[in-house]
């Protein structure tokens, strides 16, 4: 069997039948160890490149995500920029409007709501819970771990055990 340009999955099916293979007329289990040899080491260099694979990608992930994080840093930077000398404007133009060839400024009103830190219970208290949102609860899975390990039975919460692969 040539196990050049085979699959991960074509080559353990060929292993698989290499293993299980009988003399039609003895009954005899024959292993053809040559061929044997050649899939188990065409197997595990496919493995090991899987394996360098899924290391090259984890490295460009971290760089990505490393790439993401100074990228948003930069931006909030910016943006707080921004709001900063906006409101060094509104300061400096009270209201007026200013134009020149390069830029035009103005100003138009807008409306927004404040509460004080005391409405949710002045809502609570005044029967004026429609002005309120209540979030669903969740589920803190620390603490339900930290009784299972207990010994504690709690109904619809169970510790399972996963298979995690680990590449270096």
């Amino acid at each position: 069997m040539e196990a050049k340009g085979m699959t991960l999955y074509e080559i353990d099916k060929s292993i698989e039948a290499l293993v299980n293979a009988v003399d039609p007329d003895t009954g005899e289990i024959t292993v053809d160890n040559e061929a044997l040899d050649a899939l188990l080491m065409e197997r595990d260099a496919k493995v090991e490149n899987i394996a360098c694979c899924i290391k090259n990608l984890t490295a460009d992930a971290k760089a990505l995500k490393d790439e993401e994080t100074a990228l948003s840093a930069r931006r909030k930077t910016t943006e707080k920029k921004v709001e900063r000398l906006k409101d060094y404007l509104t300061y400096a133009l009270q209201g007026e409007k200013f134009q020149t060839a390069k830029c035009a400024v103005s100003f138009r009103k807008s409306s927004a709501v404040e509460v004080d830190d005391c409405f949710v219970e002045w809502a609570q208290a005044s029967g004026n819970e429609d002005l309120l949102r209540y979030k669903l609860p969740e589920v803190d899975k620390t603490a339900i771990k930290a009784r299972l390990t207990s010994g504690e039975e709690i109904p619809c919460a169970r510790f399972v055990q996963n298979m995690s692969i680990a590449i270096k």
